[in-house]
């Protein structure tokens, strides 16, 4: 049995170091999403939702720490403890969404691979299973040397690469995760053993919280969503051919000596001697295929739908300011003198926003912005750039280039890298 906890460690850490560096190179995207969890709909948590984000960081970092200690055995009681309450946690929450169909995603490897509600519990149901290996051997596990880790972590990191590059199309968990072994050899070469526990914690967490903090000041270093750069938007509406349409059956409703019966149309319930006919419904039978981008739409009080205008152009930079109100305000001051600055150049400037007309004519007399700004579901525009505001180049529809505010290039650097 106690090979048996050797391979549940190996497979809970490396899935959780994976899961949380997943989930922290969008902690962004992943505080939306306990965003949804928290509404009044699902668990009606109202006083969670002004701290989604540090929650967001929290679970993020906690994941790959509880990851590394459960590999290298440190802390064992304290994160067996953790690993079987963080676990319980998630069983009861996935089967709500999914027992309830509250919410389709639940975000647990970020937008690198999507889990149906039930996919989601199964997969918290089999980790559950080597959770409660682990915990049954808690007191049997202590902090590994590094001779013993020689033997241990290779796996667990070989693990992290094959998932990494079949699932995820993606190596950098691979060199994270090398860099917290690396951590784990230094602090058990130059500290005193009863210091390299809480001292490896706290490195990992100073090392996690690095790449949090950049990704939020920055970008995703990955982008698994349909807005990534390269992507085209209006390819992204569409769906390819030989895409599987949605299957629909006509279920008849009979009545047939005095009991109501359901039949398919190939039974032709009409035909039934002294049958009557109840109701018909049609029901969805097989589920087809969708295009990646299903709410896309730029819309204008004068002048309608001006999607296909503004993705059809050669030139376009497009500011996304989901809400106005919140956008960073020394940001909003760059995008009025880039405007000016590009104001003779073959480039359409626009802004999308989804606040409302008066909250926007607020804070474009307090900002001075001059930008055309048209409306945009808010839900697309916090999944096509993680910054509010964030800068798009757009040629014909493709996404060429995309900015944090904190990021945006001068004038110059655009029109000499991107202006075709």
């Amino acid at each position: 049995m106690y090979k048996f906890n050797n391979i549940a460690r190996i497979l809970v850490g490396a899935l959780f170091i994976v899961s949380g560096l997943i989930k922290a190179n969008d902690a962004v995207g992943f505080s939306f999403k306990l965003h949804d969890y928290f509404a009044a709909d699902v668990l009606d948590i109202p006083f969670l939702l002004d701290y989604t984000y540090p929650l967001a960081v929290f679970i993020c970092i906690a994941e790959i720490m509880l990851g590394l200690s459960v590999l290298v055995g440190a802390k064992m009681r304290l994160t067996a403890w953790s690993l079987l309450l963080m676990i319980l946690f998630f069983d009861a929450l996935t089967f709500y969404s999914a027992y309830f169909n509250k919410v389709t995603d639940c975000g647990c490897f970020g937008d690198a691979i999507k889990l149906t509600p039930w996919e989601s519990f199964a997969k918290d149901v089999l980790l559950s299973g080597l959770i409660f290996i682990i915990f049954a051997f808690r007191n049997q596990v202590k902090y590994q040397t590094n001779k013993e880790n020689w033997k241990f972590l290779p796996m667990a990191l070989l693990f992290v690469g094959l998932f990494s590059y079949f699932m995820l199309d993606w190596l950098f968990p691979v060199y994270f995760t090398l860099t917290l072994f690396i951590l784990v050899r230094l602090v058990n070469r130059f500290l005193l053993k009863e210091k390299r526990a809480w001292s490896l914690a706290i490195l990992t967490f100073i090392t996690c919280f690095a790449f949090t903090y950049h990704t939020y000041s920055h970008l995703p270093i990955k982008d698994y969503r349909p807005y990534a750069v390269g992507k085209n938007i209006a390819a992204g509406m569409r769906l390819p051919e030989g895409a599987q349409a949605d299957v629909y059956e006509d279920v008849w409703k009979y009545e047939v000596d005095g009991v109501i019966h359901e039949y398919a149309t190939a039974e032709k319930p009409w035909e039934i001697v002294d049958a009557k006919f109840v109701d018909r419904e049609t029901k969805l039978i097989v589920e087809g295929d969708y295009p990646p981008i299903q709410d896309f739409s730029i819309e204008s009080d004068a002048l309608g739908d001006i999607t296909d205008s503004v993705l059809s152009v050669s030139n376009a930079v497009i500011f996304v300011m989901y809400d106005l109100s919140l956008s960073n305000r020394s940001a909003l001051e760059k995008i009025n003198k880039l405007t000016r600055d590009l104001s003779q150049e073959q480039i359409t400037m626009i802004g999308l926003s989804a606040t409302t007309e008066d909250q926007m004519q607020d804070v474009k007399n307090e900002s001075g912005l001059s930008l055309p700004i048209y409306f945009t579901d808010e839900t697309t525009l916090k999944t096509i750039v993680r910054s509010n505001p964030g800068m798009l180049w757009l040629n014909e529809g493709e996404i060429v280039a995309k900015f944090h505010h904190n990021d945006f290039p001068d004038s110059k650097t655009l029109v000499q890298n991107y202006l075709k």
